[in-house]
């Protein structure tokens, strides 16, 4: 009935999940994303990130900007979006740490009519049509918050986007869009490292937990899965539904397994993910879903001795 945007791998787009991401990685953070999904159905659906998100140590605050557009549809209906970000950091105690960010930016969305075929033009085999469907582009405000609890092997977060719920719609009428709340999180096992613990830097050999949870309106959608992490290798399989509650009878609210491989490599990540449709849109009809991430980092963080930083635990990809 509707479309919103989403990533397999949201822990490559942190700052989307979670504004409190903002700036959490103590270096100056670059970071690109693209998904296409269900290539097998016509006007497939296209997603593209981009953020940049830094670290100012002496005001414990990260800042940044984000950019996103989506292409939907044989229409292309197309959603630009472009938000600054902001977090402070606190440390509650020894073993526990607290961010809290928020976004706000403004959003554009418009269609081109030029791509759909209308009554008149199959009826009289022409290329122009009489119907006067030239509606211009729309701008609205956004804004989002988010709040985040982590330790060196766990962490919980949730967010809020479109809290101010905006006005959508293309035609002059009332179409406010819906709140959506996230709530994840997700624990590391680490597997002995006896050299990295000796110079204490962050373990590269490890198991990591992780879900994610979504409810917009009366729809609802968890992520949950595993990863794997060996020194430079990154491998993960997910499942996506929450076929137990069913926003409406026929809808069955299972979606897609997700296989992931990532590479780590000091500062540069990058990522490939593969969604394996088990809807009843079945993923030979679909043909699946495809993600690409990278991220870069512009310093190499070292683990204070005095163990004044904390990194956050959760997946990159």
């Amino acid at each position: 009935m509707a479309q919103h945007f989403q990533f397999s791998q949201f822990y490559a787009a942190p700052t989307y999940l979670n504004p409190a991401f903002t700036g959490a990685n103590a270096c100056g953070r670059f970071t690109l994303n693209y998904r296409n999904q269900w290539s097998g159905v016509p006007g497939t659906f296209n997603t593209y990130q981009a953020s940049f998100d830094h670290y100012i140590k002496n005001m414990k605050s990260g800042i940044g900007i984000q950019f996103f557009q989506d292409q939907a549809g044989l229409g292309s209906l197309t959603t630009t979006q472009i938000n600054v970000l902001y977090a402070y950091e606190a440390r509650l105690n020894k073993q526990l740490m607290m961010r809290a960010g928020f976004s706000m930016g403004n959003i554009q969305r418009k269609v081109d009519f030029g791509k759909f075929t209308f009554e008149d033009q199959l009826a009289e085999g022409t290329a122009n049509s009489l119907e006067a469907l030239n509606y211009p582009k729309i701008n609205y405000f956004d804004l989002g918050t988010g709040l985040l609890l982590y330790s060196r092997f766990a962490w919980l977060g949730m967010s809020f986007a479109h809290l101010n719920k905006p006005n959508q719609s293309l035609l002059n009428n009332i179409s406010p869009l819906p709140t959506e709340f996230k709530l994840h999180g997700g624990y590391k096992f680490v597997i002995e490292d006896l050299e990295s613990s000796a110079k204490r830097l962050p373990e590269t050999n490890f198991i990591t937990l992780a879900w994610n949870y979504k409810k917009q309106n009366n729809f609802n959608q968890l992520d949950v899965g595993i990863y794997y992490n060996k020194n430079v290798f990154v491998v993960g399989f997910w499942y996506r539904g929450l076929p137990f509650f069913k926003p409406e009878a026929t809808y069955a609210n299972s979606d897609a397994v997700i296989f992931l491989m990532g590479v780590n490599v000091d500062r540069f990540k990058i990522g490939y993910s593969y969604d394996l449709t088990v809807s009843k849109l079945t993923n030979m009809s679909s043909r699946g879903s495809h993600e690409l991430s990278m991220s870069y980092m512009f310093c190499k963080f070292k683990r204070s001795k005095k163990k004044k930083n904390m990194l956050i635990s959760c997946p990159k990809f």
